[in-house]
Protein backbone atom coordinates (compact mmCIF):
# COMPACT_ATOMS: atom_id res chain seq x y z
CA UNK A 1 0.00 0.00 0.00
CA UNK A 2 3.10 2.04 -0.35
CA UNK A 3 2.62 2.86 -3.96
CA UNK A 4 0.46 5.71 -4.78
CA UNK A 5 -2.80 5.09 -6.80
CA UNK A 6 -2.06 4.55 -10.49
CA UNK A 7 -4.90 6.50 -12.38
CA UNK A 8 -4.97 9.98 -12.86
CA UNK A 9 -7.44 12.44 -14.00
CA UNK A 10 -8.32 13.40 -17.41
CA UNK A 11 -5.79 16.60 -18.68
CA UNK A 12 -9.03 17.96 -19.66
CA UNK A 13 -9.43 19.80 -15.79
CA UNK A 14 -6.78 21.16 -16.05
CA UNK A 15 -8.46 23.24 -18.13
CA UNK A 16 -11.67 23.31 -16.43
CA UNK A 17 -9.83 24.66 -13.25
CA UNK A 18 -8.41 27.29 -15.01
CA UNK A 19 -11.83 28.17 -16.28
CA UNK A 20 -13.39 28.10 -12.71
CA UNK A 21 -10.70 30.19 -11.14
CA UNK A 22 -10.80 32.99 -14.00
CA UNK A 23 -14.63 32.87 -13.24
CA UNK A 24 -13.84 33.70 -9.32
CA UNK A 25 -11.70 36.47 -10.50
CA UNK A 26 -14.44 37.70 -12.26
CA UNK A 27 -17.27 37.52 -9.97
CA UNK A 28 -14.52 39.32 -7.53
CA UNK A 29 -13.97 42.11 -9.50
CA UNK A 30 -18.01 42.70 -9.98
CA UNK A 31 -18.13 42.73 -6.20
CA UNK A 32 -15.15 44.52 -5.67
CA UNK A 33 -17.08 47.24 -8.43
CA UNK A 34 -20.25 46.87 -6.19
CA UNK A 35 -18.50 48.18 -3.11
CA UNK A 36 -16.69 50.72 -4.49
CA UNK A 37 -20.46 52.24 -6.13
CA UNK A 38 -21.47 51.95 -2.39
CA UNK A 39 -18.37 53.54 -0.28
CA UNK A 40 -18.74 56.03 -3.22
CA UNK A 41 -22.07 56.69 -2.78
CA UNK A 42 -21.91 56.55 0.81
CA UNK A 43 -19.27 59.54 0.56
CA UNK A 44 -16.71 56.96 2.02
CA UNK A 45 -12.73 56.57 1.18
CA UNK A 46 -12.83 54.57 -1.66
CA UNK A 47 -9.07 53.95 -1.42
CA UNK A 48 -9.41 51.35 1.03
CA UNK A 49 -12.18 48.85 -1.50
CA UNK A 50 -9.07 49.51 -4.15
CA UNK A 51 -6.47 48.32 -1.30
CA UNK A 52 -8.64 45.21 -0.52
CA UNK A 53 -9.72 44.38 -3.63
CA UNK A 54 -6.15 44.41 -5.15
CA UNK A 55 -5.11 41.90 -2.42
CA UNK A 56 -7.83 39.54 -2.70
CA UNK A 57 -6.95 39.73 -7.15
CA UNK A 58 -3.62 38.87 -6.14
CA UNK A 59 -4.87 36.41 -3.87
CA UNK A 60 -6.43 34.74 -6.64
CA UNK A 61 -4.53 35.39 -9.62
CA UNK A 62 -1.38 33.90 -7.57
CA UNK A 63 -3.68 30.63 -6.86
CA UNK A 64 -5.09 30.37 -10.91
CA UNK A 65 -0.91 30.33 -11.81
CA UNK A 66 0.21 27.79 -9.60
CA UNK A 67 -2.60 25.70 -7.73
CA UNK A 68 -4.27 23.82 -10.88
CA UNK A 69 -1.36 22.43 -12.02
CA UNK A 70 0.16 21.11 -8.97
CA UNK A 71 -3.57 19.97 -7.77
CA UNK A 72 -3.63 17.84 -11.19
CA UNK A 73 0.09 16.68 -10.79
CA UNK A 74 -0.39 15.02 -7.85
CA UNK A 75 -4.41 13.84 -8.10
CA UNK A 76 -4.66 9.61 -8.23
CA UNK A 77 -7.20 7.04 -7.38
CA UNK A 78 -7.71 3.79 -7.39
CA UNK A 79 -10.51 0.78 -6.92
CA UNK A 80 -9.75 -1.97 -5.50
CA UNK A 81 -11.97 -5.36 -4.43
CA UNK A 82 -12.05 -3.83 -0.86
CA UNK A 83 -11.07 0.06 -0.94
CA UNK A 84 -11.09 3.02 -3.32
CA UNK A 85 -7.90 4.68 -2.55
CA UNK A 86 -7.93 8.59 -2.84
CA UNK A 87 -4.51 11.11 -3.13
CA UNK A 88 -4.43 14.41 -3.73
CA UNK A 89 -3.60 17.82 -2.37
CA UNK A 90 -1.41 20.76 -2.73
CA UNK A 91 0.09 21.73 0.40
CA UNK A 92 -1.42 19.36 2.65
CA UNK A 93 -1.10 15.71 0.79
CA UNK A 94 -4.28 13.63 1.60
CA UNK A 95 -4.55 10.15 1.41
CA UNK A 96 -7.77 7.60 2.04
CA UNK A 97 -8.99 4.75 1.84
CA UNK A 98 -12.72 4.48 1.65
CA UNK A 99 -14.04 0.54 2.78
CA UNK A 100 -16.24 -0.35 -0.21
CA UNK A 101 -18.82 -2.31 2.48
CA UNK A 102 -19.08 1.61 3.89
CA UNK A 103 -20.34 3.08 0.66
CA UNK A 104 -24.06 4.03 0.56
CA UNK A 105 -24.41 5.46 -2.57
CA UNK A 106 -22.12 6.56 -5.89
CA UNK A 107 -22.81 9.39 -8.37
CA UNK A 108 -22.30 10.96 -10.93
CA UNK A 109 -22.35 15.60 -11.16
CA UNK A 110 -21.46 17.57 -13.43
CA UNK A 111 -21.34 21.76 -13.11
CA UNK A 112 -21.68 23.40 -16.36
CA UNK A 113 -17.63 24.12 -16.97
CA UNK A 114 -17.53 20.02 -16.51
CA UNK A 115 -20.36 19.36 -18.89
CA UNK A 116 -18.28 21.82 -21.35
CA UNK A 117 -14.88 19.91 -20.95
CA UNK A 118 -16.99 16.54 -21.29
CA UNK A 119 -15.77 16.02 -17.54
CA UNK A 120 -17.90 14.57 -14.73
CA UNK A 121 -17.02 13.93 -11.17
CA UNK A 122 -17.69 10.82 -9.21
CA UNK A 123 -18.81 11.11 -5.53
CA UNK A 124 -18.82 8.61 -3.04
CA UNK A 125 -20.97 8.48 0.04
CA UNK A 126 -20.73 7.00 3.32
CA UNK A 127 -22.99 7.34 6.74
CA UNK A 128 -20.18 9.97 7.62
CA UNK A 129 -18.53 11.53 4.69
CA UNK A 130 -18.85 11.95 1.10
CA UNK A 131 -15.29 11.80 -0.55
CA UNK A 132 -14.94 13.06 -4.73
CA UNK A 133 -13.01 12.26 -7.99
CA UNK A 134 -13.09 15.17 -10.09
CA UNK A 135 -12.40 15.48 -13.63
CA UNK A 136 -12.90 12.06 -15.26
CA UNK A 137 -14.30 11.89 -18.85
CA UNK A 138 -17.68 10.87 -18.49
CA UNK A 139 -18.00 7.30 -19.55
CA UNK A 140 -15.29 6.76 -17.42
CA UNK A 141 -16.80 8.31 -14.93
CA UNK A 142 -20.39 6.37 -15.27
CA UNK A 143 -18.09 3.35 -15.98
CA UNK A 144 -16.24 4.27 -12.07
CA UNK A 145 -19.42 4.76 -10.37
CA UNK A 146 -21.05 1.33 -11.82
CA UNK A 147 -17.87 -0.29 -10.86
CA UNK A 148 -17.88 1.41 -7.19
CA UNK A 149 -21.64 0.41 -6.66
CA UNK A 150 -21.86 -2.86 -8.03
CA UNK A 151 -18.01 -3.45 -5.98
CA UNK A 152 -19.99 -2.06 -2.76
CA UNK A 153 -22.83 -4.58 -3.47
CA UNK A 154 -20.58 -7.49 -3.28
CA UNK A 155 -18.36 -6.04 -0.28
CA UNK A 156 -21.92 -6.01 1.74
CA UNK A 157 -22.81 -9.69 0.63
CA UNK A 158 -19.88 -11.23 2.02
CA UNK A 159 -19.74 -9.45 5.17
Amino acid sequence: MNSLPAHRLDPRMLRAWYISDVVGIAVVAVLAMAAWAIVRHLGGDVFWVYLAAGVIEAICVGDLLISPRIEYATWRYDVTPTDVDLYHGVFTKKRVLVPLVRVQHVQTKQGPILRAHGLATVTISTAGESFEIPGLAEDDANELRDRVAELARLAKEDV
